[in-house]
């Protein structure tokens, strides 16, 4: 399962204040302040100025991308192509079970969602609950169990949970048949026979 991407704004280190030296600038050649007075920095000085404005335009940078603005860097858009991907497979996987399962799908696909860096949400994971309960009549839940038992192989990468779904629909299938066998053995007594078969089948739920 693909882990939450969170992006955030660059935290800035604290540092300290500039070496400054202050100067009268003549009054033929006003400086860069109204008031007549230039700011001269020291290497050191200069050195600090020149950090805080490269940590203003990070900061500044990190807002628009959290924001979803702004072009992505190249590792962001590795995981933005990786989530896009997923997204996709996951559609797809989950797409194959609502299909095959036609009537017998409770609802349809349910998602679990993760945010990238560019701020859209990309699919991760996700599932299709399924009606696994038998049937009134063996017949029926032979046929049943056939549907549940293609719809969990419907996609081309079944999971081990989808294997498990559809070993259980033909487990499911087997005892139908053994019973509707049992019940073709006992001539005028077919209502009494679908009645015990109810009694002894659970009604389960499945989820692909």
């Amino acid at each position: 399962m693909v882990e939450s991407i969170k992006n955030f704004p660059n935290m800035m280190p604290a540092t300290g204040a500039a070496d400054v030296s202050v100067y009268k600038t003549p009054t033929e050649n006003p400086g860069k302040h109204a008031n007549g007075y230039e700011l001269s920095l020291t290497d050191e000085g200069w050195k600090i100025l020149d950090e805080k404005s490269e940590q203003k335009e990070k900061k500044a940078s990190g807002k628009k991308e959290a924001a979803g603005e702004g072009e992505l860097n190249e590792e962001e858009q590795r995981k933005v192509d990786e989530l896009e991907k997923i997204d996709k497979k996951v559609k797809v996987h989950e797409q194959a079970h609502v299909s095959a399962a036609g009537g017998y799908a409770r609802g349809g696909a349910n998602y679990n969602y993760v945010t990238g860096p560019d701020g859209k949400r990309y699919a991760s994971g996700g599932h299709v609950n399924l009606d696994t309960s038998p049937e009134k009549t063996p017949e029926a839940t032979i046929r049943k169990a056939d549907v549940i038992r293609k719809a969990a192989l419907a996609p081309a990468d079944p999971s081990p949970a989808d294997r498990q779904i559809a070993a259980d629909a033909a487990k499911m299938a087997q005892n139908a048949q053994r019973e509707l066998a049992a019940r073709q053995t006992e001539s005028g007594n077919s209502n009494a026979s679908s009645s015990s078969y109810n009694q002894r089948q659970a009604v389960g739920s499945g989820q692909l």
